[in-house]
C-alpha cells in the first residue's frame, strides 16, 4: 500500500481549492438574462405588472424597470448580481398601501425566457411570488 504524504496531500488540497477559486471568479455569461421581461407579481388578490429591462454596459449589468399602470417609471436597477442561475437587484419606488417609497428587491432563478422568484419589501415584511417572460 502506497503511502500521502502529509505534505503532498496538503499540495494536491491547495490546488484544487485553487482551481475552485478560479471557477467561482469566472463571471456568468449575461445574456440569459439581458433584454426586456414583463414580470407579474402576485400580491394577494392584486397581480401588477412591472417591465424590466436589463443592459450591460461596460461589462456591467444594469437596468431599469417601470410598472405598467405609470406608478412609477425607468427606475433605475441597483445591486444587481448573477451568477448563472440567481438573479438580484433592488430599485427604490413607491409602494402599496400608502405609495411611499421603498426599497423593493427581487430575487429570481433563471430560466429558458422566463425566471420565478419574489419580490420583497423589506420596511414591510412582505415579500411575494413573482415570474418574469421575455
Amino acid at each position: 500500500m502506497k503511502k500521502i504524504s502529509l505534505c503532498g496531500l496538503l499540495v494536491a488540497a491547495a490546488i484544487i481549492l485553487t482551481a475552485a477559486g478560479a471557477a467561482a471568479q469566472e463571471k456568468a455569461d449575461p445574456s440569459k438574462v439581458v433584454g426586456a421581461w414583463t414580470i407579474d407579481v402576485y400580491a394577494g388578490d392584486t397581480t401588477y405588472v412591472l417591465k424590466l429591462v436589463v443592459t450591460v454596459t461596460d461589462g456591467h449589468l444594469e437596468g431599469k424597470i417601470s410598472e405598467t399602470m405609470g406608478a412609477f417609471a425607468d427606475v433605475p436597477l441597483g445591486d444587481l448580481f448573477y451568477d448563472g442561475q440567481s438573479f438580484r437587484f433592488s430599485f427604490v419606488s413607491p409602494t402599496p398601501p400608502d405609495g411611499l417609497a421603498r426599497t423593493v428587491k427581487a430575487d429570481f432563478k433563471v430560466g429558458m425566457d422566463k425566471m420565478d422568484g419574489a419580490i420583497s419589501v423589506p420596511d414591510l415584511e412582505m415579500s411575494v411570488e413573482a415570474k418574469a417572460t421575455r
